[in-house]
């Protein structure tokens, strides 16, 4: 029906969603500076990440008290005023959460692909420079679109005032290809991790058990793609924008998941008793992907709390 709030709805996925992503990333924090690790560019980038997320669930949360989850056509015209600009703050900001997500993870793949990835390692880390730099340039883009696709920029919401737009086609075009593209690269960026760990020298299982955890950004991708069939409720009045809005949230908070969940401990893999537990885990000293013995890890660790 034409008169059910959505609002409700919107503001439990989106925090839901922004709380999980918030949980994993501040354990995978926890992780490192628990066992004295100190942080790399691409934790401070993932932290950027969930902060823009959490600025755009408080702005949609917001929003949800001028009416979003309403259908436009039941809205008073000063509370679509407000739900216009909380609308188009909140996209933008959950743009630059996508943005700084899968850069931060681009960056933990080249952190490891020094050591992992064989011979032609160089291909791996040109690859990762080229998402980092185009993810950058099309979703940066896509964000800039959201405020100079009129102009004056007021006339976004006040569609009466002189001035001009670039054709609703147009932005809905590139906004599809926006969002198949953020996808995509969600599924390169999950793929890569296998050509970078098989090389390294661990038996199969904990490979498998590595590669799964660094895989997730499937998921984020999943979201991206689901995002596009929602993309005709912008400017569609007898329509709500809920959906968009979650599944827009949805992708920056899996992608900031996908890249927490393999940095929050070394991943352990018994093997038979005549030899030691072996994990993965990245070097803080080179960024390298290393391969370590895990009594001896264990030792290290005791031997430097007794020192402190």
């Amino acid at each position: 029906m034409a008169s059910d709030n959505e609002g409700p709805r919107l503001n439990r996925v989106i925090w839901i969603l922004a709380s999980l992503s918030g949980m994993l990333l501040g354990l995978r924090l926890f992780s490192k500076l628990w066992r004295r690790r100190l942080l790399w560019w691409d934790d401070y980038v993932l932290i950027a990440a969930w902060s823009a997320l959490v600025v755009s669930t408080s702005l949609q949360s917001a929003a949800t008290t001028y009416g979003l989850g309403k259908h436009y056509v039941d809205m008073d015209p000063e509370s679509n005023l407000h739900v216009a600009i909380l609308s188009y703050s909140a996209g933008f900001a959950a743009i630059l959460s996508t943005i700084w997500s899968k850069t931060a993870f681009a960056m933990s793949l080249l952190r490891i692909s020094s050591e992992g990835g064989g011979g032609d390692g160089w291909v791996v880390r040109t690859s990762l420079w080229g998402i980092i730099v185009m993810v950058n340039l099309t979703l940066g883009v896509n964000a800039t679109l959201q405020w100079v696709q009129c102009w004056p920029v007021q006339k976004l919401w006040h569609h009466d005032m002189p001035g001009a737009c670039l054709p609703f086609a147009t932005i809905q075009n590139y906004n599809t290809f926006a969002a198949a593209y953020s996808g995509a690269m969600d599924i390169v960026l999950a793929l890569l991790p296998w050509k970078i760990i098989w090389t390294v020298a661990v038996n199969k299982r904990e490979k498998v058990g590595a590669l799964l955890a660094m895989s997730m950004g499937v998921f984020a991708g999943t979201m991206a793609f689901l995002k596009i069939r929602t993309l005709y409720t912008i400017g569609n009045d007898n329509t709500t924008t809920v959906d968009l809005f979650i599944f827009g949230t949805a992708e920056p908070a899996t992608a900031i998941m996908a890249a927490s969940i393999p940095m929050l401990r070394a991943l352990i893999q018994l093997e038979p008793r005549s030899r030691p537990p072996r994990l993965i885990e990245l070097s803080d000293n080179c960024g390298a992907l290393t391969v370590k013995d895990k009594n001896a890890f264990l030792s290290r660790e005791v031997s430097h709390s007794e020192e402190v």
